[in-house]
């Protein structure tokens, strides 16, 4: 029997992309894709250089591609039915699929979650997992069921975290160990031995999207937690200078305690320039302004008048 496989995906992630990859060298018959619409496409690994548009390029292979806006309405259904699929395989796809769906199957509908389950069900477990300091993230391969990431446990991958990881770096790691698992689960599901290990119940945790707040670095904060902000997502994390919001893509602890308002410019060098925090200082030299233009943190200070001793956030 060969599998007829049904893919769920953002065409915008990295994350679908690479085990849509693997998909497309598996023994499988690929019947149908299924994409998230453009307004739901936001993502915490987006598409890198090299990697497919899964969408485009089931266009191109003449594979059903579908775009629906909700994926749950009784003419998609019927729609997915028609292509007889024996496993629905999602990976990065962000909208919750109800029972209708989920029925379709003649196996199962299983989903690749960043994460080990269950810890970080939801949005953005990678992004989550190095906000809260885990020594350890993952992925989870698990049944789809009327829950949020709530389904049984099929495979894990545990993935040790790095002082220095981003979301991209973490990202890759696990995205490296979990790809072979597309292969597994359709050898699995085509001799009928898919393992199932429940969850846990009342245990693990949930987080969702994230907001323009979780961004927003405050100079009150310990040297070490706005270094790992601005580690774990460059470019991302603001702080508000001069009435602009100031963009770092790298941050650095520095030696020394200081006695300063938190906020206060220590120093400018060459391209580096150093903030007083809660109970230390913390540099970073290179940043983007809101009109996208990226320039040393130093070459920004001087070019807006700031000198030492003055107060950034005022």
């Amino acid at each position: 029997m060969v599998v007829r496989v049904v893919y769920f995906g953002n065409s915008t992630s990295a994350f679908s992309a690479r085990h849509f990859a693997a998909l497309l060298n598996a023994p499988c018959d690929l019947v149908g894709v299924v994409d998230v619409p453009a307004a739901k496409q936001k993502t915490t690994n987006p598409l890198a250089a090299g990697l497919l548009n899964f969408a485009n390029e089931a266009d191109k292979l003449n594979i059903p591609a579908f775009r629906p806006i909700d994926p749950n309405t009784q003419i998609f259904v019927d729609n997915l039915e028609k292509l007889n699929p024996d496993l629905f395989i999602a990976a990065g796809y962000s909208i919750i699929l109800k029972e209708g769906l989920l029925s379709i199957p003649v196996s199962l509908a299983v989903n690749f979650h960043a994460s080990l389950l269950p810890d970080y069900r939801g949005k953005h477990p990678v992004f989550w997992a190095l906000r809260n300091g885990e020594m350890w993230s993952g992925l989870t391969v698990h049944v789809m069921d009327r829950g949020i990431d709530t389904g049984d446990i099929i495979y894990q991958v545990k993935i040790r975290t790095r002082q220095n990881d981003t979301v991209e770096t973490l990202y890759n790691r696990i995205m490296d160990q979990s790809v072979h698992l597309v292969r597994k689960i359709i050898s699995d599901a085509e001799h009928d031995r898919i393992p199932r290990q429940p969850q846990p119940k009342n245990t693990g945790s949930y987080f969702s999207s994230t907001n323009e707040e979780d961004f927003q670095i405050d100079w009150v904060w310990s040297a070490d937690k706005i270094q790992r902000y601005i580690t774990i997502t460059p470019g991302k994390c603001f702080n508000v200078i001069r009435g602009q919001k100031v963009f770092f893509f790298n941050a650095k602890k520095e030696p020394g305690p200081t006695t300063s308002q938190p906020g206060t410019l220590q120093n400018i060098r060459r391209t580096r320039a150093a903030v007083s925090v809660n109970q230390g200082i913390v540099s970073s030299s290179l940043i983007k302004t809101e009109e996208g233009q990226t320039e040393t943190f130093a070459a920004f200070c001087r070019k807006h008048g700031l000198v030492p001793g003055d107060i950034l956030n005022h």
